[in-house]
């Protein structure tokens, strides 16, 4: 079973069947997934989304469901520490945030708070994010957190229209804000 976390301001619950509906809801959202993958994609639906989510449980690995602090009952997004490939010493960081909830903090708030929790209780030696090249708030987030450029020699294509993602990397070394 995976933690709860929080921080001051928002809750990180273990995502559950109950979350799913939320998840494909953000899936559906074009301008949520316009840096994704594109809308309507089997795998960004619900059953795509329950298929996935609990996979990695025994492992540490998973979905967290964010809510704000104040209100438990509407979340704000979500993040995930899930595997990067097939080596167990890789994660990537995964988030999304309705769009209503964009430009206050929450995904950087919550993926500094999953990071402490797999540098500091996984002791993974690392994390990865793989985004967007033209998602200007994810390449900030990441900069923003300490992450710096990994390329890659697997082409990962990302987007409703797919182009090449981009990866970065950050080390265990990181001092939680």
């Amino acid at each position: 079973m995976l933690p709860q976390l929080e921080t001051e301001r928002i809750l990180l619950k273990p995502r559950s069947d109950a979350d799913l509906d939320f998840v494909a809801a953000l899936n559906a959202d074009p301008e949520v997934m316009r840096y994704i993958a594109a809308v309507g994609d089997p795998a960004m639906g619900r059953e795509g989304v329950a298929g996935r989510s609990f996979l990695h449980v025994e492992r540490g690995l998973g979905y967290w469901t964010v809510f704000a602090r104040t209100d438990e009952s509407n979340p704000l997004g979500y993040v995930g520490l899930i595997p990067d490939g097939d080596d167990p010493e890789q994660a990537q960081i995964s988030y999304r945030f309705a769009a209503r909830h964009w430009g206050r903090g929450f995904a950087r708030e919550a993926v500094d708070r999953l990071l402490r929790y797999g540098f500091e209780t996984l002791e993974l030696p690392e994390a990865l994010i793989v985004t967007h090249p033209q998602n200007a708030a994810s390449l900030q987030l990441a900069a923003r957190l300490g992450f710096e450029s990994a390329p890659s020699e697997t082409e990962i294509l990302i987007g409703a229209t797919p182009v090449p993602a981009v990866r970065f990397r950050l080390r265990r070394v990181y001092i939680a804000t």
